[in-house]
């Protein structure tokens, strides 16, 4: 896998150009091994390109979300952040230090089909987020 021909490959399917921006961007939030913010984002991709503004980042992410490339978190406590992986899976996310950790549980399609057969609601995604403590801050606490 070349992720920054397959991203450049996603972005002109979509009508979109792959520019060197876009895609140092995108390299930022997959290279972040988690689920970054907005800041952190800028701060890898201006390592890459110091020429990044944060308002090209604020755009990339946008366009990234509205193509499917990313998925936008939005928590109640924190800032927005996005996540790279935009298969079906579930976030962990923990209450104390904010960490999120991505889960793959395969009845989520299940869930998908079943309401799509149940209802006449087409699913288009999904975000499916369970709260709790993280190992590190369960460890703390006992």
């Amino acid at each position: 896998m070349n992720l920054r021909l397959d991203v450049a490959s996603v972005l002109r399917k979509n009508g979109h150009r792959a520019t060197p921006q876009r895609l140092a961007i995108y390299e930022a939030i997959w290279n972040a091994g988690d689920h970054p913010t907005v800041d952190k984002i800028h701060s890898s991709a201006i390592e890459r390109d110091p020429t990044i503004s944060l308002a090209t980042v604020y755009k990339a992410l946008r366009l990234f979300t509205d193509i499917g490339l990313t998925r936008e978190m939005a928590f109640r406590k924190e800032s927005t952040r996005y996540d790279p992986v935009v298969d079906e899976h579930v976030n962990l996310v923990c209450n104390s230090c904010g960490e999120v950790e991505d889960f793959k549980f395969n009845p989520i399609e299940g869930l998908k089909a079943a309401i799509e057969n149940r209802t006449k609601f087409q699913v288009r995604g999904q975000s499916f987020e369970v709260y709790g403590l993280c190992s590190n801050c369960k460890a703390r606490m006992e």
